[in-house]
């Protein structure tokens, strides 16, 4: 799979407040999982950087805690956040959910 094909954390994006950026920041996001555990599919996993104030690089507020991981799949399926301590973590927490899944690089 090319690298324009898979997914991108913007697609979910919260757009301010309830939806309304002049409200201000979202908070969090809509965690989307429609796959169910027989999903055998690949995913993406990545680190989402926080500032200090706890917002990610779209300005949606996620506070503070451990590190903060999104993972989806490229048909849209799954699109979801979680937070681990690592890489490792982030991965096991996503098999318990889904144990056929598969990672990208």
């Amino acid at each position: 799979m090319n690298k324009s094909s898979l997914p991108d954390y913007k697609t979910n994006d919260p757009r301010g407040w309830c939806g309304d950026a002049k409200r201000g920041a979202a908070l969090g996001r809509v965690a989307i999982d429609d796959a169910g555990r027989d999903f055998a599919g690949k995913l993406v996993l990545r680190r989402v950087h926080l500032d200090a104030g706890g917002y990610d690089g779209n300005g949606t507020y996620f506070g503070d805690g451990e590190p903060l991981y999104w993972f989806a799949d490229a048909d849209g399926m799954i699109d979801r956040m979680l937070r681990a301590k690592d890489r490792a973590e982030a991965k096991r927490k996503i098999l318990a959910i889904h144990p056929k899944a598969r990672f990208y690089r």
